[in-house]
Order: structure tokens, then C-alpha cells, then sequence
């Protein structure tokens, strides 16, 4: 009769001992990187749209401050702030620009352009949970009417 030979328990290895940490600390470091490239992707958003504002309030009251005529020069202002944002790739749908004189519309006089813009994150992740889906972003410029402008 042969004698069975007994085998030693089977030792688990150090890399089976540790596959249950790696997995934890994986999912730390991938739920950690996801936030912060949403946190990048949030403010870097609310930046873009916010230099588009600026400079559609700015191109707004440059464009008013070169009319005589209060009417052209709201329509002018208007129009060329809302082709600014759309320069931006940006939906003029949500935007909302005012063109106005402080006192009259005269030479030297102030005019004002501000333009508001709602602008939507619900594209981003994370962020309807966190924030408002929806960020009012405003800006204004105020100029003088040109002063040194005929009338012809």
C-alpha cells in the first residue's frame, strides 16, 4: 500500500492577499480624477462664457458710440454684441443685451451696453447635483459717443 503524500495547505500569495486593496484604491483615484476633470471642465466653461460676454459687451457699446442717433446706435449696439456671442459659438437665444444712454444721446456722452447670458451646464457631470444647471453671467461696458463724428 503506498502511503499518500500530503501536500503543505496551499499558502495564499501576497498578490492575492492585495488584489482587494489595488481594487479600493482604484476606484479612489478614478473617482477623484473624475472630479476634478468635471471641476475643469466646469470652470473652464463658465471662463469661455464669460470672456464672450465681456467682449460682446465691449463690441456692443463700440459699435452704439459710433452713431449720432440713439436709434441706430441701439440697433447697431445690439446687433453687433449678438455677433460677437455667435463669433463664440455661442446660442444668442439665452442672451440678452441692453444698449442705453446714461443721460442723452449727444456727442461725449456715456452709453452703456450690458449683456446677460444664462448659461446651461446640464452637459456637464456632476453639476446638476451640485450647482444650478443654469449660471446667469453678466458684463458691461460703458463709452462715449464719438465726438469728433459729422453728421454726414
Amino acid at each position: 500500500m503506498r502511503k499518500q503524500q500530503r501536500h503543505p495547505p496551499r499558502q495564499s500569495s501576497p498578490l492575492h492577499r492585495e488584489g482587494g486593496q489595488a481594487y479600493v484604491e482604484l476606484v479612489l483615484v478614478l473617482s477623484l480624477l473624475s472630479l476634478i476633470i468635471a471641476g475643469v471642465l466646469f470652470f473652464g466653461s463658465v471662463l469661455y462664457a464669460k470672456l464672450a460676454v465681456s467682449m460682446a459687451s465691449y463690441d456692443g457699446a463700440r459699435a452704439a458710440v459710433e452713431a449720432l442717433d440713439e436709434g441706430a446706435g441701439v440697433g447697431q449696439g445690439q446687433t453687433a454684441a449678438r455677433r460677437t456671442l455667435e463669433g463664440f459659438h455661442m446660442n444668442t437665444g439665452p442672451a440678452r443685451v441692453s444698449v442705453y444712454s446714461t443721460s442723452s444721446w449727444d456727442r461725449g456722452q456715456e452709453v452703456v451696453c450690458l449683456v446677460s447670458y444664462n448659461l446651461s451646464l446640464s452637459r456637464l457631470p456632476f453639476v446638476g447635483r451640485f450647482f444650478n444647471p443654469t449660471l446667469p453671467v453678466r458684463s458691461w461696458t460703458s463709452l462715449r459717443v464719438e465726438e469728433f463724428r459729422s453728421d454726414w
